[in-house]
């Protein structure tokens, strides 16, 4: 289950270890860290291993993502209904 060096990220992630249920002084000495956190050195190699621990902001185009909404046949055809029903209202066409 868990090895002397810690469990691994493998175990972890295939859910190896419950880690839920495991004793707490257990849990802090498998995964390296105290009850006041992490040391300097283990903060410095998990930023290393996984990155900072943010997410990603991508900017869009407000005007952009409209018009995705609007590429598509569904959308034409209710474009070309509104534009017949203006023109047949404002036209003068009798039918």
């Amino acid at each position: 289950m868990a090895e002397s060096e810690g469990i691994t990220w493998d175990d972890i992630m295939k859910e190896t270890v419950d880690l839920e249920h495991m004793p707490m002084d257990e849990l802090f000495d498998q995964l390296k860290c105290k009850k006041e956190g992490l040391t300097s050195e283990e903060g410095k190699r998990r930023l290393g291993i996984f990155g900072p621990n943010k997410l990603e902001e991508k900017k869009e185009s407000k005007i952009l993502k409209f018009l995705g909404f609007m590429w598509n046949p569904l959308s034409w055809v209710m474009e070309a209904a509104a534009i017949m029903a203006i023109c047949l209202a404002n036209g003068g066409v009798s039918l």
